[in-house]
Parts: C-alpha cells; sequence; structure tokens
C-alpha cells in the first residue's frame, strides 16, 4: 500500500523557445521513502477499493482504514487489525459469521514500528544491492521496477504507489505479480478522524 514531506519534481526545459514536458524523475527512492514515512505519521482515513486480478477473474472488495497514531484501524477481507494506544487488537471471523475480536498482546513504541518499516524500505531502494529502483511521475506518485531476479520480491515485478498531498494517505497501490495484480484506490480520502473511525464495526464481539 506502503512521506515525511511532499517533494516537488523538478522540470527541465528546453534550450529552445517551448519548454519541455516535464520527465520522471529517476532515483527518486529517498522521495518516495519520505511519503511513506509521512503517510505512517499522519492523522487520515480512507476508502480504498481492493481489486486482485488473475487472468480473467476478479476479486473485489473494500478496505477502510483510519489512523490517528498511535492508534489505528484496519478492516479489510472479513477481519479487523486494530492498535489502540500500546496494545494491539485482532478480529477475525468466527464459526458464527460473526468478527471476534482479542487483545493481541502489547504494542512496540509507534515510533520504532515506523523506524523500522523505513530501514527495510531503504535496504530494498537504496545503494547498488537495492532491489528496485523508484522512479516519481509526481510529487506523490512513484515507480518501483525490480532490478534482478529475486525469490518472491515484495513488490512484485513493477508497482506504481501514490499518496494523498493533504493527508500523506495512501491513495494507490498497484503491484503486479507473477500470479496476478493486486490494487487498492482510493474512494474518499479524509483528515479527519473521530473516536468512532477507530472503533471496531458495530456488532463485533471482543
Amino acid at each position: 500500500m506502503g512521506v515525511a514531506a511532499a517533494v516537488a519534481i523538478a522540470a527541465t526545459t528546453s534550450s529552445g523557445s517551448n519548454a519541455s514536458k516535464p520527465e520522471p524523475k529517476a532515483d527518486a527512492a529517498p522521495a518516495y521513502i519520505a511519503a511513506w514515512r509521512r503517510s505512517q505519521l499522519g492523522t487520515w482515513k480512507v476508502v480504498l477499493r481492493w481489486t486482485r486480478t488473475v487472468g480473467t477473474n476478479q476479486l473485489q472488495d473494500e478496505i477502510r482504514t483510519a489512523q490517528r497514531p498511535p492508534d489505528r484501524l484496519s478492516v479489510a477481507l472479513g477481519s479487523v487489525s486494530a492498535r489502540r494506544g500500546d496494545r494491539l487488537l485482532a478480529c477475525a471471523e468466527g464459526s458464527d459469521g460473526k468478527l471476534h475480536c482479542r487483545d493481541a498482546g502489547a504494542a512496540p513504541p509507534y515510533d520504532q514500528t515506523v523506524a523500522n518499516g523505513e530501514a527495510v524500505l531503504r535496504s530494498q531502494l537504496l545503494g547498488p544491492n537495492r532491489i528496485y529502483d523508484v522512479t516519481a511521475t509526481s510529487a506523490n506518485c512513484f515507480n518501483l521496477r525490480l532490478r534482478f531476479s529475486y525469490p518472491v520480491p515484495p513488490y512484485g515485478r513493477q508497482a506504481r504507489f501514490c499518496f494523498d498531498e493533504d493527508t500523506g494517505a495512501p491513495t494507490l497501490s498497484d503491484i503486479d505479480r507473477v500470479e496476478g495484480r493486486d490494487t487498492q484506490e482510493a474512494i474518499s480520502v479524509s483528515g479527519q478522524v473521530s473516536d468512532a473511525d477507530l472503533a471496531p464495526p458495530p456488532g463485533v464481539n471482543g
């Protein structure tokens, strides 16, 4: 799906009288990592349309995520995961067809979680041994392309990620894998998050 500041993409100009069109900016990994970090630290809620395409077959669902660090709630594919303060909550559909929630234990410090995620991205996207090359097509959208054959590449053969300019929320995740394609595209985005947005859906048994 997965930012500290929006980065402007410089447009080159031609030496003639006509300005050239903006071109994708190479070596955009630091900008992507900053955009990802911003998304992790921001307050937002987003509804995403999830589509999995395998050959001519498609599955679709909605993913609803609300975040007000360190609190976070994600409802997707028949399950709920949440963080409330320093505790984790996990919910899944039981044999009765209802969602049942349980305390999933203590959560690590939020800043540590973000730092760990950033460290993983840096290992994947920076340096001579990076797995992916990153280009930016705008200040908020990035393309990742696999550099070499790699067992179970985390973002498939190629991927595209976009973020909301105002809130930093993820608005597009499009990952192309050998076995199929997973797309998450925003239907709605808001920077206003209430306590109700962070509560498990009504009817969930705890």
